[in-house]
């Protein structure tokens, strides 16, 4: 079994549904859907959330307790999800039909060692009239097989919403960083790949859905937060390996342009020293 966690806040039940849907209309049936309700206990955004899905055939709806975030939410999906596999959903993207047939077909055949299969996604604007589609910004990326040192250069994978995962390999890792506001997803593939193998299925197989609505990133200080604690959580592989260094901060540097321009310069510097001892 495949469980399908999707983690929910302030998002209306119309935008989950679409989400849920795409579960249902997948070529491979055995799966459960966990929908973790991370809204504030008695909102109204959590009461609708609670009334559209709670009771519904195929799905398990979970309250947490308030509002602890996406990371804590994901965990206690997979604390009470019953599949073998995880796969995770963000409650505004969706599924191509043959998502998980093709990566569980992949996940299933490679050797044991392997944890992870991911695939590629494209981008879909839904606030233009016509909507716009372009391509998500690992598509042209692809690798079959991501190492850890790949991982720490740059993130191959991209959203949480791309993977299936070994529950067993999450659990072993002790599931998501519950200290990170942003990043989280790369933080977790780098735990991953540092740990097991990742293989890819290299077809579009989930839409990355751009809206008005709250989206973390579009947080540029949440995800220079992020960066930073995956920064000194890693730094000891990173001063191993000088060009992964460099491009792990060149992506700092392009998250914190915006928004401080002290950083933005200090990690510039920093950049061109370490790019001295690349040979």
């Amino acid at each position: 079994m495949v469980s399908v966690i999707i983690t929910t806040y302030k998002r209306p039940p119309e935008a989950v549904e679409k989400a849920v849907q795409s579960i249902l209309g997948q070529t491979y049936q055995d799966f459960e859907i966990l929908i973790v309700d991370d809204n504030e206990n008695n909102s109204q955004e959590s009461k609708l959330i609670e009334n559209a899905f709670d009771g519904r055939a195929r799905i398990c709806y979970i309250k947490q307790d308030g509002n602890k975030g996406a990371c804590a939410a994901r965990n206690l999906g997979i604390k009470n999800a019953r599949g073998e596999y995880i796969a995770f959903l963000d409650d505004d993207d969706i599924w191509e039909p043959e998502k998980l047939e093709l990566q569980l077909d992949r996940l299933k055949n490679a050797p044991e060692n392997v944890a992870m299969v991911y695939c590629l996604g494209d981008v879909v604007d839904i606030s233009t009239d016509p909507p716009t589609i372009s391509e998500y910004y690992t598509t042209g990326l692809y690798k079959d097989e991501i190492s850890f040192h790949d991982q720490l250069k740059y993130d191959y994978i991209g959203s949480t919403s791309q993977g299936l995962i070994k529950k067993s390999a999450l659990v072993s890792l002790g599931g998501f960083d519950e200290s990170l506001p942003a990043r989280q997803d790369y933080e977790m593939w780098l735990r991953i790949s540092k740990n097991y193998k990742i293989y890819g299925v290299q077809k579009v197989l989930f839409h990355y859905i751009q809206h008005g609505m709250e989206q973390i990133t579009k947080s540029p200080k949440k995800a220079w937060t992020g960066y930073k604690i995956v920064y000194k959580k890693y730094y000891d592989d990173y001063r191993k390996d000088p060009d992964a260094h460099v491009g792990m901060l060149q992506r700092m540097i392009e998250t914190v342009k915006d928004y401080n321009y002290f950083l933005y310069q200090y990690y510039r510097i920093k950049k061109h020293i370490i790019k001295r001892f690349i040979k």
